[in-house]
């Protein structure tokens, strides 16, 4: 029997710098040493935006450091926490995004009233009205919830993934207002 030669498919050359390429944007890992952070020249570090009271005060379990990652090319930081495991486990996230960039061409209040709109009547969304330009807390599910805010040119948002994310609505909104309170201009 004779053995053909293998020949490599078209473009498998590319596949593991693609994958790695995609790994470093996934871990927020930059060509540089150290991590940049920034959402812009003025923006902290998003893991600083919660304090560890904070997010501790909230699960109500111990919870460890903040897991920053960024894209400074798309001015994206954000900040993952979780804890429990299994059914009772929950996770919990703070985003800070350029809004020109997540609403590209919109207007200042082009922006606010989108953000109005997402909120669906009769749930347990809602219209916050006492942080930044525009504010709202919405709902898809009982486990994810979001409270979000446009203030400062920025979208800053609170994720929660979890049981009774939608029961949590208070306590997101109190994160969201101490993150906002704690993002430079």
């Amino acid at each position: 029997m004779t053995r053909l030669a293998r020949r490599p498919l078209a473009g498998s050359a590319c596949a593991p710098a693609f994958a790695l390429a995609l790994a470093m944007v996934a871990t927020g890992v930059s060509g540089h040493s150290g991590v940049d952070s920034r959402v812009s020249a003025q923006a902290p570090n998003p893991c600083a935006l919660l304090t560890n009271d904070d997010v501790q005060s909230f699960a109500n379990a111990s919870v460890g450091d903040g897991v920053p990652s960024s894209v400074p090319s798309a001015n994206y930081a954000g900040c993952r926490y979780a804890w429990g495991g299994g059914t009772g486990r929950f996770k919990l996230g703070v985003s800070v995004h350029d809004a020109s960039r997540m609403f590209p061409g919109m207007t200042s209040d082009q922006i606010k009233q989108l953000l109005q709109k997402s909120v669906k009547p009769e749930t347990a969304d809602a219209v916050i009205s006492d942080i930044g330009e525009a504010a709202v807390f919405t709902s898809d599910s009982a486990y994810y919830a979001t409270a979000t805010a446009f203030l400062k040119g920025r979208i800053l948002q609170v994720n929660l993934d979890g049981e009774v994310a939608r029961e949590r609505k208070d306590a997101a909104i109190a994160l969201l207002k101490s993150a906002a309170s704690r993002l430079q201009p």
